[in-house]
Order: C-alpha cells, then sequence, then structure tokens
C-alpha cells in the first residue's frame, strides 16, 4: 500500500521550516549571549536550563502542529468486504502500519512529553555544571572555555527541540476520518481471537477494504464468529467489561430461534469460576448470554484465562445449535 495524491504535505512543510528557522535563532541567540556575558552564572542558568526546558514544551507544540498540518484531499473510495481470520488480519495490520503509521495517533507521545523534561533538565544542569566548572577553572577545555560552551548549548538545544518535535508530532492523528478508522485492538479483539480455534464455531474478521487510485486502506473491521453449520442468524458476540479487571462474556442471538423462558442454566465445565447461562426474548431473537459466576468477594483478583474462555464459547455453540435445531421442528 502506497500514498497517493489524496495526502498534501505543503503545509507541513511551511511549519516544520519556521520550526527549523526557531531553533536557528534559539542557538544563535544563546551564542551571543554566552559571549555577551560569559562570567555571569544567572546566564548560565538561562542557557544550560531555562532556554531547553522552553523548547522542549514549544518543540512539542510545533511537532503535533507539524502532523496537524499534513491535508487529507477527500475523495470517493470504492469498498469491498472481505472475511479473513485473525492471522490474515493481524498481516494485513502489519502492511497498513508500515505505509500509514507515521499518520496515525499515538497517545502515548504524551508520557514521552513528560520524559523529556527531566532528561533535558538532567543534561541542563550536567552542562551548567561543566560551564560553571571551566568558568572556574576545575576542568580544562577541549578546545577552549567559550568554544566548549557553545558546543555544549547546541548539542542541549539540538536534542531538546528535535527530541520534543517527534514526540509531539507522534500525539495526534491527521484529519481524515474517512480514511483512518481506528484499528481494532485490546481485550475484545483478543478473546475474540480465541474463538478461531474452538470446535463449531467460524470466527474471524470482516473487513472492509477501501480503494482510490490503485491505493487500499482499511475502512472499516469487526470481529464477527458463528456457528458452524448453521446460518448466520446464529451469531456469537464477544463482549468485555472492566471493574478492575477484565471481565469477558458471550451473548448468543438466534433470529426467530426457539422461544426459551428468562431462566439460568449452570453447565458443568472443568473451569475456575462457574459457568452461567441466562436465556431471554428479544422480539423474535433468542438470546444466550455465557459467562462466568464470579464470587462478589475474593481474595486474589480475578482472572479469566483464554482456556476457560474457549470452553465457555463451546457451550454456548452447542448451546445455540441446540435452540436453531428446536426451532426448524
Amino acid at each position: 500500500m502506497t500514498q497517493g495524491d489524496f495526502i498534501d504535505y505543503s503545509r507541513q512543510k511551511t511549519v516544520n521550516k519556521i520550526f527549523a528557522l526557531l531553533v536557528v535563532v534559539a542557538i544563535v541567540a544563546a551564542i551571543w549571549l554566552k559571549f555577551s556575558e560569559p562570567a555571569n552564572e544567572s546566564t548560565v542558568i538561562v542557557l544550560f536550563i531555562g532556554i531547553p526546558m522552553g523548547l522542549v514544551l514549544l518543540s512539542s507544540l510545533f511537532g503535533a502542529g507539524s502532523k496537524r498540518a499534513i491535508d487529507y484531499k477527500a475523495g470517493i473510495w470504492s469498498s469491498r468486504k472481505a472475511w479473513m481470520s485473525f492471522s490474515e488480519y493481524e498481516h494485513m495490520i502489519e502492511d497498513y502500519e508500515d505505509a500509514y503509521g507515521i499518520l496515525f495517533a499515538h497517545p502515548g507521545g504524551t508520557c514521552g512529553c513528560c520524559l523529556l523534561l527531566p532528561i533535558i533538565g538532567t543534561l541542563g544542569v550536567a552542562g551548567y555544571i561543566y560551564d560553571l566548572a571551566l568558568m572556574r577553572g576545575f576542568l580544562i577545555p577541549l578546545f577552549g572555555i567559550l568554544w566548549d560552551s557553545i558546543f555544549l548549548i547546541m548539542i542541549i538545544y539540538i536534542i531538546a527541540s528535535v527530541g520534543s518535535f517527534i514526540v509531539g508530532f507522534r500525539i495526534p492523528a491527521i484529519d481524515a476520518s474517512e480514511f483512518f478508522k481506528p484499528l481494532l485492538s485490546g481485550d475484545v479483539y483478543e478473546f475474540a481471537s480465541e474463538l478461531e480455534t474452538v470446535p463449531n464455531i467460524r470466527a474471524g474478521m470482516n473487513v472492509e477494504i477501501g480503494e482510490r487510485e490503485d491505493v487500499l486502506t482499511i475502512l472499516d473491521a469487526e470481529s464477527k464468529a458463528y456457528v458452524e453449520g448453521l446460518p448466520d442468524a446464529v451469531t456469537i458476540k464477544v463482549q468485555v467489561s472492566h471493574s478492575g479487571f477484565a471481565y469477558p462474556y458471550l451473548v448468543g442471538t438466534v433470529y426467530k430461534g426457539a422461544e426459551v423462558l428468562p431462566v439460568h442454566k449452570y453447565p458443568s465445565i472443568k473451569t475456575k469460576y462457574p459457568a452461567m447461562l441466562e436465556f431471554s426474548m428479544d422480539d423474535d431473537v433468542t438470546v444466550i448470554v455465557a459467562r462466568f459466576d464470579i464470587p462478589k468477594r475474593t481474595s486474589s483478583v480475578p482472572n479469566i484465562s483464554k482456556k476457560d474462555f474457549r470452553a465457555l464459547a463451546n457451550v454456548l455453540a452447542k448451546e445455540l445449535k441446540k435452540n436453531y435445531d428446536e426451532a426448524q421442528q
């Protein structure tokens, strides 16, 4: 997958040029200040700590602005549906990220910006101590007192500005909602992918692929699961709730299935927690929720293993098939 004429980088180039000019101006101004007041201790603090910390914040803003300055040219995408296994989907995701990863949002970059502040602060303090030691004759300069200070300024300023720019660039995404959709991931995807190996269940990904000017993208993706040998009117959906721990459960539906009473059943399977099936009707749809009956009070944080989850899914599949067969009689 390659980018076509639908991505415009012209505004980004302008932002990047302004940023580069800003860094050069900051370095030149710092060098001029150092030459003007070479022995002023307050000036040294500003040069090695004050300005670099300001560069971290300003450069991260420029980095975010650079990403937002990448423009998406709207257009019409032709789309087609494709059913694929989870491994095929993950391979497609790798190609997708290789092609467009630079345009994604990486929210973890906010933490990176926070980490940069103490790192640059530490470099600044080290530079301040080194420069002070040079001025007081405690160290022998490598190239001369002023030249050593100039090289220190350049190194610290470039690290502060470029590092912060990269971190800031990673945080936002470009404004292209029709082109980029959030990729399916997280607990729901992980537990849904476990259904692929469960007997009597056909699980995979229903992916909508967009094409425009020979460029491909993923317009939408959804995990799907059905009972093997039954029509698509019988479905299984994975849900995960979070209340201090990941609590997965399954919702099975049979369109125009056999009527059931609102009861609970406890199938006998060898799992850590007792399995429970909840039956109900929703108009013409039979609903069976399969979950684990976890005690309200436990000595440790509950943990549902993938093996137990697969066993629960197998029980649900059998129950759905039984309900469907009863409806056909």
